[in-house]
């Protein structure tokens, strides 16, 4: 009898233990990079350096799923950034040292057959969207310079639906947050997606909304990407607005490209503009070209070049004209 109580037991438990799981993974991104930045009195200044996060986010990330029944499960993701290129001593924010410290995206949430439900710092809807360029966040992809660069957002309850007919639905809320005088320190923002994929095609359209403060006004930030892949290559256009409550709107548009030269190795390409309404009219442009080679599905290197420049800033050495940066980096996964 107790050795059967001992056998159902150990049953019990190595089947609890196979319904769960957890995984640590990461990236890390070091590059090698020269970036010669121009001012506005156009004298100029070169520097070279380990660059950080070229291609891909150098983070170590733990994940977990449970399998709860009935179709349900727990999913967990706490990741950490850190610098390729800096000592990775423990949580020294700002230091020689920044594991654990940069930062990332945090959340715990529930799937099932009505979608899924994330509480924490998830990525938004619209880093999807802004995101979709092969540049992506990082440089070359005009990330925050064509568009307004949207990443996560604190106490943020989102809600995903569940794919029907390649359409998925998300809606992303981040709660404000008082000072003890009362007053709205941090406004409320939401998150409103709509994604479509289904074969080639890939179009994603978010409407990102930041409700007023005593300092900050209304903002609703839209953005439309759209990607088709032709099998000798993937394009794809972008376009973004932004509209402020008694300030000036602005708008920004990109083309870009993936074009696979063979089984490996690929060229990128992307070409940006943002149209500011400004009587200073600070328009911005990119142009950025690369290639990237894989190795493995783990490990590729990979070169960029990426041209920035700013119209009609002061003629003086506190404002940025133009940046140019090369790199050359390689990347591995585990």
């Amino acid at each position: 009898m107790k050795k059967s109580l001992i056998a159902l037991a150990a049953l019990a438990a190595t089947t609890a233990f196979a319904q769960s799981s957890v995984q640590v993974v990461g990236t890390f991104d070091p590059s090698f990079a020269s970036t010669q930045t121009t001012y506005g009195n156009n004298s100029s200044v070169t520097n070279q350096s380990i660059r950080n996060n070229t291609q891909g986010t150098s983070q170590v990330t733990f994940k977990g799923t449970e399998d709860l029944g009935g179709g349900l499960k727990a999913n967990f993701l706490i990741e950490n950034d850190f610098d390729a290129g800096k000592d990775a001593r423990l949580g020294v924010a700002g230091g020689p040292g920044n594991l654990g410290s940069a930062g990332g995206e945090l959340f715990l949430n529930l799937t099932g057959g009505f979608g899924k439900i994330a509480l924490g710092a998830p990525n938004t809807p619209t880093l999807f969207s802004q995101s979709q360029n092969p540049f992506g966040t990082k440089i070359g992809g005009g990330f925050g310079q064509i568009n307004s660069g949207k990443v996560r957002n604190n106490n943020t309850v989102m809600y995903s639906t569940p794919t029907m007919a390649g359409f998925t639905g998300h809606l992303a809320m981040s709660t404000k947050t008082k000072d003890a005088a009362n007053l709205t320190t941090v406004g409320e923002i939401t998150d409103i997606g709509l994604f479509y994929a289904n074969g080639p095609l890939d179009v994603k359209f978010t409407s990102y909304k930041v409700a007023a403060t005593a300092t900050v006004v209304e903002k609703t930030d839209n953005n439309l990407t759209a990607a088709y892949d032709l099998g000798v290559a993937k394009i794809g256009v972008a376009y973004f607005t932004q509209k402020q409550t008694l300030l000036a709107d602005a708008k920004g548009s990109s083309v870009f490209a993936t074009v696979p030269l063979s089984a490996n190795l690929s060229l990128l390409a992307n070409f940006g503009q943002n149209d500011s309404a400004l009587a200073t009219n600070l328009d911005s442009k990119i142009s950025a070209v690369g290639l990237k080679y894989n190795f493995s599905k783990m490990t590729s290197v990979y070169a960029r070049y990426a041209d920035q420049t700013f119209d009609n800033v002061a003629a003086t050495a506190a404002t940025t004209k133009k940046v140019q940066t090369t790199a050359i980096g390689m990347m591995t996964t585990f």
